[in-house]
């Protein structure tokens, strides 16, 4: 990589983000399959247009006379006059807008600039267009669009959501209403303004209206909620469409409740506060639940984040990881415009990136790292936003607060008040191991507890099974201290921390290799016994590998069947049937070892620090090889909290990141390297059972 490289990257990046987009002639717009194409005498001549443009016949008909002239001395077989010229355009520039957003959005919508001043011509920024082409995939493969969009502070996110939803409404569908709903009636009712605003300056023609008419919303049956589009001939008040707009607000719900809608703007929803009766998951669904399944239907919940563990940081998580009913979209500070500050000279400013890239500390004043710098280059910035980023910086206390007003991905976005244990950087180099998993199922033995449930081990496939398999058990070769599994116990109800089951395969460290992950259950189970007896199944068919119980949750624990702690009585059982059973010394800061009286690993305020500074250490050597994409999420927002201690941020869990601390202590330093005691002559396969056949 040189000075030479980079400035010419940044240049495109440069162009892409300022020069590429001219939406009269349909460079840079999103769709992106486009075609040229060329008719003479047309106000637009030279036009880069959306493919499904050209099955138009009127389209056809006129690229095939070259001219509009010709088109209507020839097709139309009429006179050419200027009146005839004129309606031919418009058709064809109605026609443009129907498969063009960008285009119609620039000719004939107009909207309030930012700084203020006269109305402006919408004109998409960069931004923008990368949200607007999450709307357009969705529309062009012809399924219901739904999003839910993190924002950055102010760029028009908001705004490009209701001016999608006019387009929707005033060219593709009639009967098509539409609703927004934010916290209050004015927030409401500013966002509707922007649809106001447009109506105002909108032609009438392109509604198929004859007469040159001021088109605006007025009150159907004198409502204050619901809203048509009207003009006036004479006396005479005349709805223009079949449209119709409804405003409502979280703080009074029931006013739209049971409105025929095919378009919903949620604004704002991380501020909507929960109270007793009112949840907002309740109000999206009474709101949400009569949408059809079918194309054009949109529903956007759109919000700058407000912390961690409300309703919406909840649906963004789950549907970040694809497992939501929506699209989750996040628009980074570095695709926005107006993020930007020119640096004096781009050789210089190169060559100061290219020499920090790799520097842990601040550099020259500024507040961050060079390999932060360094990071924001790769994820896409431009040197006039690294620049404009660092200069920003310095007006913030700490790198949180400046990443909770322009934040880089969406940990950051949702600001939390301690400081990150793990080196960022470090997680994404681990996250080169990422794999999917071989096999999703469950362990079964004979039974589900004690002798039997050891005996008759099998896997069976299973798509709602919690174990995932990397690796199924090595049986060819007999090797001592090779597998190990640590066990972290979260509670029985569905809101409380999974448990996690994870196996390691330490064999490569017996030549100098890293340990992996193989193996990992995670879920709920209905008894803490139960998920015991899953861990002695799951460690026996590994080979009889190590099991190390965390045993902080269970010693904690009062069960309701009878009173006291059977924390001894639940770890004996599996001791006197399962002979690999991790014990830890009596004094549990004694961390050399002693006569070990107690099963299990505690953690508590001597042995975190330890575990956690030694997973520190670890991510740094990148010592083990990890596979699973939840690990890579825990990682990445475990933070120190103010009084000292560690933990996940509020509204999140670190369940899989604490089997790995504890597995990663227990096999750098209480374990002996594995050693291969024979190796077996016959080839061996597992019994892995398919749904349909057990």
């Amino acid at each position: 990589m040189t000075v030479e490289d980079l400035i010419r990257e940044n240049n495109f990046r440069m162009i892409k983000m300022y020069k590429g987009f001219n939406p009269l002639t349909g460079e840079g717009s999103p769709p992106y399959n486009r075609k040229w194409i060329y008719i003479d005498d047309f106000v637009y001549q030279r036009q880069l247009v959306p493919i499904d443009m050209l099955k138009n016949r009127l389209v056809k008909n006129i690229l095939k006379c070259k001219t509009i002239r010709i088109f209507i001395e020839k097709c139309l077989k009429e006179e050419y006059t200027e009146e005839k010229y004129d309606e031919v355009c418009k058709h064809l520039c109605y026609i443009r807008s129907k498969y063009d957003f960008c285009f119609w959005a620039y000719v004939f919508v107009k909207i309030k600039p930012k700084l203020g001043g006269e109305n402006i011509q919408f004109k998409l920024r960069n931004e923008q267009r990368i949200f607007l082409n999450f709307l357009e995939d969705a529309r062009l493969a012809q399924e219901p669009i739904r999003i839910i969009l993190l924002k950055a502070r102010q760029w028009g996110g908001s705004t490009l959501v209701q001016i999608y939803i006019a387009w929707i409404q005033l060219l593709h569908k009639t009967g098509w209403y539409s609703q927004i709903i934010a916290q209050t009636k004015d927030v409401s009712k500013k966002i509707k303004g922007m649809y106001s605003k447009l109506l105002q300056s909108y032609p009438a023609w392109m509604l198929d209206i004859d007469t040159d008419v001021q088109l605006r919303f007025s009150p159907y049956e004198n409502s204050s909620a619901d809203s048509v589009i009207t003009y006036s001939i004479g006396n005479k008040n005349i709805q223009a469409r079949d449209i119709m707009i409804t405003i409502g607000t979280y703080e009074n719900p029931d006013a739209t409740r049971g409105t025929d809608s095919a378009l919903v703007h949620y604004s704002e929803v991380a501020i909507w506060k929960q109270t007793d009766g009112k949840k907002p998951e309740d109000i999206i669904r009474s709101v949400s639940g009569g949408l059809l399944e079918v194309p054009l239907t949109l529903e956007v919940l759109e919000s700058t984040p407000n912390g961690t563990g409300n309703f919406f940081h909840e649906q963004w998580e789950i549907c970040k990881c694809g497992n939501g009913y929506r699209k989750a979209v996040f628009i980074p500070w570095y695709y926005i415009e107006h993020d930007s500050l020119k640096v004096k000279n781009e050789a210089e400013f190169a060559q100061w990136l290219l020499n920090n890239m790799l520097n842990d500390n601040a550099i020259d004043g500024w507040k961050d790292s060079g390999r932060y710098y360094w990071y924001l280059w790769e994820q896409g910035a431009t040197f006039n936003g690294i620049n404009w980023y660092r200069t920003k910086s310095k007006a913030f206390e700490d790198h949180a607060d400046m990443a909770s007003e322009a934040p880089s991905n969406d940990i950051e976005a949702f600001k939390h008040s301690g400081n990150k244990v793990f080196d960022i950087f470090k997680i994404e180099e681990l996250k080169k191991g990422k794999q999917y998993p071989k096999f999703i199922g469950e362990v079964h033995g004979n039974s589900s507890k004690g002798k039997d449930s050891l005996e008759n081990l099998r896997f069976l496939k299973d798509r709602q099974g919690c174990l995932k398999v990397w690796n199924l058990p090595d049986k060819e070769i007999e090797v001592s201290n090779r597998y190990l599994v640590i066990v972290d116990v979260g509670g029985r109800s569905k809101g409380a921390d999974l448990s996690v089951i994870r196996v390691f395969d330490r064999f490569a460290m017996s030549i100098g290799g890293k340990p992996e992950l193989v193996a990992q259950w995670r879920g709920h189970p209905n008894r803490h016994d139960v998920l015991a007896w899953k861990s002695a199944q799951i460690s026996k068919f590994y080979n009889n590998a190590l099991l190390v119980i965390e045993s902080n949750s269970i010693d904690k624990d009062k069960f309701n069947d009878t009173d006291g702690d059977h924390t001894e009585y639940i770890f004996n059982q599996i001791g006197g049937i399962y002979n690999n059973l991790y014990a830890r010394s009596n004094k549990e800061e004694d961390i050399k070892a002693g006569a070990p009286t107690k099963w299990g690993f505690q953690t508590n305020k001597i042995t975190k620090p330890l575990i956690i500074d030694n997973l520190v250490s670890c991510l740094d050597e990148l010592a083990w090889i990890e596979k699973d994409s939840v690990a890579f999420d825990e990682l990445s927002w475990y933070e120190k909290k103010e009084d000292g201690s560690y933990g996940a941020i509020a509204g999140h869990h670190d369940d899989v990141l604490m089997t790995i601390a504890i597995g990663l202590h227990i096999c750098f330093n209480k374990m002996p390297l594995p050693k291969l005691i024979k190796k077996h002559n016959k080839e061996y396969k597992h019994t892995i059972i398919n749904e349909s056949t057990f």
